[in-house]
């Protein structure tokens, strides 16, 4: 059952007015809703890009990081070989035409005497 009851004009206006009134902040609800979704959706492609440019920069310092040590050891093994005295001792003598000193006999210091009572030297 139903209740019908006229309402005057400015009652009408009034009910009309308050039924716009929540449609419009409906409205402005789901438009809000909308625009903070797609901040959000763009904030978070904008940081998985910065993830992905950040990424590339880590890869690639990786790969330099590995080729530079690859480098690193190949240096070194080549330092070890020019340092052998072998090496050095045949280019010696064969590009530069030196030639090993003759062997001399090294003066071995006397440690058993004592010292001379006059030494100056003493404290």
């Amino acid at each position: 059952m139903t209740i019908a009851m006229d309402l005057p004009a400015s009652r009408k206006k009034l009910a009309k007015t308050v039924n716009r009134v929540e449609k419009n902040s409906f409205t402005f609800s789901i438009f809000l809703g909308v625009v903070i979704s797609f901040i959000l959706l763009f904030s978070v492609a904008g940081s998985h890009a910065f993830l992905i440019t950040v990424q590339q920069e880590v890869d690639s310092l990786q790969s330099r990081i590995t080729e530079e040590m690859g480098n690193s050891q190949e240096l070194r093994i080549e330092v070890a070989e020019l340092k052998n005295p072998e090496r050095i001792r045949a280019a010696a003598e064969g590009r530069l035409n030196m030639l090993q000193p003759p062997i001399r006999k090294q003066i071995q210091p006397v440690s058993g005497l004592p010292t001379p009572p006059d030494n100056p030297f003493r404290r």
